[in-house]
């Protein structure tokens, strides 16, 4: 899975991981694996992410055929 989209979404809206660290949306070991596409994600924290931001999961993440 590729999460660019997350980090695109975040910088129009002027946020950055810090932001989700610091309102405990997800924490810090499941965005650096967000960050550097390694490692699976659970969906209670996509559910978390998708409330916070207002989005879908498709708006923050998409498939990649390895």
């Amino acid at each position: 899975m590729n999460y660019a989209k997350l980090f695109r979404l975040l910088e129009s809206r002027g946020m950055t991981m810090y932001t989700l660290r610091r309102d405990k949306v997800v924490g810090t070991a499941t965005l650096e694996k967000m960050r550097k596409g390694e490692g699976h994600i659970d969906t209670r924290s996509l559910e978390s992410l998708c409330k916070y931001l207002g989005c879908q999961p498709g708006d923050i993440m998409e498939y990649e055929d390895e």
